[in-house]
């Protein structure tokens, strides 16, 4: 057996998949096909997806020898009219191959994704979607990603005398040429493929060429390969935590990317990612930026963006000492105000308020102006896929999210900007509700734009007294109004009074929208029943635990389908 089979059968056995070109009949060849058709379909109705949605279903109808039928599954893509994708996922289930569970489909499908190096936020979404459709739990995805990079990392052939003097050449040449440091090799030491020769990414397209059964991964098998297959997690290293500001905007002083633990044995490379970013800081130590997100468990490779720490710690003190004066006030005022939230009712602030706005008003200023251009730092990060080509999942609260907001702002008024972004959770977003600018983001992210907000929260009314951002609303107040129903909008009155408790409730915020928490925080807050009853379903822990949870743009996706096959 030589390296190339070695590799195959290794990949083989990791992974257990079958190649579903060969074992699926022509009924199941098109049902699969006709399934992704239907639901890219109900995912992408925006005509700057129309592309994305072709070269898709041309990769899938070429994988299972229907390219006669890309015409059709083309119409079906793009029609505006439900379609019933329950019926494929019945053909489908009759087939011997799948009797023994529908995620080999799903499996299919990642390998798919990935097979030239770009693993766009759309087909992730789509296998999500598809996922969904099977009623199978949707970390099975997760779990899968992860078994694909520790195959991909794990395989290291024994290398004979020659093949070691070629390593050592290409290593002596990678010092001079840049371009030969193209590969897995992450900064930190994590996945160990990229300078090993040039022989472990030829050996892993071999495996996924004898997979899959398709051309289309072929060239991961060539010389190119490792380019090819390093592409996803990046130019020389598969870390965020490396990064450096070659351009920079404005006047940003700091912009980082610093690691954010999850306490799991999975590694530290993922297929995905997660980015968080938080409002303001309390203490100038490092845990401040990580300490909120502990329990965060959206993805096995986690950052959080330490930015322009020196405003956020002076917002922070003046937020702690603007509180305590107004809870004074609110007390002193108890005919008035009889409780701290009635400030929002109020038709003019308090007297004693408003003489300390100048304590609050320019450090924030001078934070909102700074994370405006941190956000569009954030947005020339991500379109230099210095994360490689991964989808990426960003999270925010208070300046955390207005970031998040104008990187995705930033990122609608470029080319190719679609498929970077897959989901966008922003709490408690000090910036305007304009629809307009608002279904431009959804345009460009691939998944859920989630608007959390808090209708009692006064502090951040207080912040826009004075502004025009009025005749629109605050979109950390209320919710956004979208023409194609794309935005998420969730209220967190229940949760929290106002905002300056969403670092301490962000676990549970995090859980009512629906983002994946440590089990531990779940039971801890189920035992509690803090979970708020509106918008939430229940989701099973385990036998003895559920926990409530929002539902999500690919959940509200499948019962508005159910809905319609009803009527």
């Amino acid at each position: 057996m030589d390296k190339y089979d070695k590799a195959s059968q290794h990949i083989k056995d990791s992974l257990n998949t079958k190649n579903l070109a060969e074992c699926l009949s022509q009924t199941g060849r098109f049902s699969y096909c006709a399934l992704c058709a239907t639901s890219l379909s109900c995912l992408y109705k925006y005509p700057a997806h129309v592309d994305f949605k072709l070269d898709c279903l041309r990769i899938i109808c070429n994988h299972l020898r229907l390219m006669l039928q890309l015409p059709t599954m083309r119409e079906m893509a793009n029609c505006e009219l439900p379609l019933d994708a329950k019926v494929y996922v019945r053909a489908l289930k009759k087939e011997e191959v799948l009797k023994e569970g529908m995620m080999i489909i799903v499996q299919d499908l990642l390998l798919l994704a990935i097979s030239n190096g770009i693993y766009d936020a759309r087909w992730r979404v789509l296998i999500l979607y598809v996922t969904g459709v099977f009623d199978l739990d949707l970390n099975t995805v997760d779990n899968f990603e992860l078994n694909v990079v520790n195959c991909l990392s794990n395989f290291l052939p024994v290398q004979t005398e020659q093949e070691q003097v070629d390593a050592a050449r290409r290593i002596r040449v990678s010092k001079t040429k840049r371009f030969a440091m193209i590969g897995l090799a992450s900064v930190g030491g994590g996945i160990l493929l990229g300078l090993t020769g040039g022989l472990a990414a030829p050996l892993i397209g071999a495996g996924l060429s004898s997979i899959i059964g398709t051309s289309i991964v072929g060239a991961i098998g060539t010389v190119g390969g490792t380019a090819i297959v390093g592409s996803l997690f990046g130019v020389a290293g598969a870390s965020l935590t490396g990064y450096k500001m070659h351009k920079r905007v404005g006047d940003i002083e700091e912009f980082q990317f610093r690691k954010l633990s999850t306490d799991t044995e999975t590694g530290d490379i993922h297929l995905h990612i997660t980015i968080v970013i938080s409002g303001w800081l309390n203490d100038d130590i490092e845990t401040s930026y990580s300490q909120p997100w502990k329990y965060l468990r959206d993805s096995p490779e986690q950052y959080y963006l330490r930015y322009e720490s020196s405003y956020l710690l002076e917002f922070g003190k003046a937020m702690e000492y603007f509180f305590s004066f107004a809870v004074s006030v609110a007390v002193q005022e108890s005919l008035k105000y009889t409780v701290l939230s009635g400030l929002m009712a109020a038709i003019a602030w308090p007297a004693g308020i408003l003489g300390l706005a100048s304590v609050i008003d320019n450090p924030w200023g001078v934070c909102c102006r700074r994370s405006a251009q941190v956000g569009k730092q954030l947005a020339e990060t991500l379109l230099s896929h210095s994360h490689g080509n991964r989808p990426v999942t960003l999270i925010g609260y208070s300046l955390g999210a207005r970031v998040i907001y104008y990187c995705l702002r930033e990122m609608s008024q470029r080319e190719k900007c679609q498929g970077i972004v897959q989901d966008a959770i922003l709490i408690g977003t000090p910036c305007t509700r304009n629809s307009s600018d608002w279904n431009k983001i959804t345009e460009i992210v691939a998944g859920r734009v989630v608007n959390a907000y808090c209708r009692s929260d006064w502090f951040l009314k207080f912040l826009y007294r004075t502004l025009s951002m009025h005749a629109n609303g605050v979109a950390g107040l209320q919710a956004v109004q979208s023409v194609s129903d794309r935005i998420e909008n969730i209220d967190l009155t229940d949760i929290v009074s106002g905002h300056f408790e969403y670092p301490q409730k962000l676990t549970e915020i995090l859980m009512h929208i629906g983002v994946n928490v440590d089990a531990s925080a779940k039971i801890q807050l189920i035992t509690t029943q803090s979970m708020p009853e509106g918008m939430s379903e229940h989701l099973k822990i385990n036998d003895n635990y559920t926990v409530k949870k929002s539902k999500s743009v690919i959940d509200l996706t499948i019962i508005d389908t159910k809905k319609n096959e009803v009527q």
